[in-house]
């Protein structure tokens, strides 16, 4: 008996759940792997930036030490406040001469400070610590280009030194200078008195003539024209006449329409300053204030240049009519959160000028 069966072979390949299984893996890959480039390429371009800067103000430095920079001829570097994206350099790059030039960033980053000047001296120093923090939009934090008092410049430190030298006291020295006023030494005439009535005999003085004085004449007065007489034109003008009354205008006048009060905000204080490291300093505060306000307005506090180094409160976010609400600003670690930076203070509708409150933040 033959036997009625069929011969299978083997089927190898794969099934649609094993390819589905394999494109999201090979999708979630991908995806990891174009992000870990941008973010390395956008770290790669906030630290080329911040250190092309630097190099700038290493420059600009070694420049006003070489020149022996005089008053009104020193190196500088500018830049032009939070959301800036050009630097300006004064220095001789060359030619003999004095000049400023203007840099430019890369896209996606920043200044996320406040403008400031930097001006170096013959020596090299500038008057007063800075750091300049150049932000990046797609990391969403910043970098610090720290220059120190003495003209030192560092990248991405946290410590710097300058903030934690205390100031010296110069204490007031009394009592090494004698206050004991100077004698003044009393005058002694010169030459000898005649003896016994000889010699020139005293000078008599000449007496002093009085003048006499002259008499005021009296003054004759002034006729008075009381309307009699002859006058002009055939007018005898005799007597005294009325005078033509002014005519008054008819109906009502129309009353002078007064202006309103514009509605105007202020802050106070308009400066902070700020600790990292001290827990007193940590938060502080300041009142935003309308004045004439009618109506329902809202408050908003933001980082001037879309920044993140400082955390915000508003106390209040609605307001009706005239009104005051507390803006509170919290420091936050890590060496791209120090610096000055610059928080507007707004109402909406707008209720006169933003208002801006300058936070200065330390180690």
């Amino acid at each position: 008996m033959k036997p009625n069966s069929r011969t299978t072979t083997d089927q190898r390949g794969f099934t649609i759940t094993q390819m589905v299984i394999t494109l999201v893996i090979i999708a979630i890959t991908s995806t990891a792997g174009v992000l870990a480039i941008k973010t390395a390429r956008a770290e790669f371009r906030l630290q080329s930036n911040a250190r092309l800067f630097a190099t700038y103000i290493e420059k600009a430095r070694a420049d006003a030490i070489r020149r022996h920079a005089a008053t009104g001829q020193e190196s500088s570097i500018e830049t032009f406040g939070p959301g800036s994206t050009t630097y300006a350099i004064t220095m001789d790059f060359g030619s003999g001469a004095v000049e400023t030039r203007t840099f430019d960033i890369d896209s996606g980053l920043n200044f996320s400070t406040a403008a400031q000047k930097v001006t170096f001296d013959w020596r090299g120093r500038i008057t007063q610590a800075w750091v300049f923090q150049i932000f990046s939009e797609y990391l969403q934090r910043s970098l610090p280009v720290d220059v120190s008092g003495s003209g030192d410049i560092t990248v991405g430190e946290q410590h710097f030194p300058d903030q934690l030298i205390p100031p010296v006291e110069i204490a007031e020295v009394t009592g090494d200078v004698d206050s004991t006023p100077t004698p003044t030494p009393t005058p002694t005439p010169s030459g000898t008195p005649p003896l016994g009535g000889g010699g020139d005999p005293e000078a008599t003085p000449t007496p002093t003539p009085t003048a006499t004085p002259t008499p005021t004449p009296t003054p004759t007065p002034t006729p008075s024209n009381n309307g009699n007489g002859n006058g002009p034109d055939g007018n005898n003008g005799n007597g005294n006449g009325n005078p033509t009354p002014t005519p008054t205008p008819s109906g009502n006048p129309s009353p002078t329409p007064t202006p309103s009060a514009q509605c105007v905000s202020s802050i106070s204080p308009s400066s902070i300053s700020l600790s990292q490291s001290d827990g007193t300093k940590k938060t502080g505060s300041a009142v935003f204030t309308m004045v004439n306000a009618t109506g329902t307005r809202t408050i908003s506090a933001s980082i001037a240049g879309n920044g993140n180094s400082l955390t915000l409160g508003v106390g209040l976010l609605r307001i009706d009519g005239s009104g005051s609400s507390v803006i509170t600003v919290t420091t936050k670690n890590g060496a791209g959160n120090r610096g000055v930076f610059v928080v507007n203070v707004s109402a909406d509708p707008a209720c006169g000028s933003t208002q801006q409150l300058t936070v200065s933040v330390s180690n």
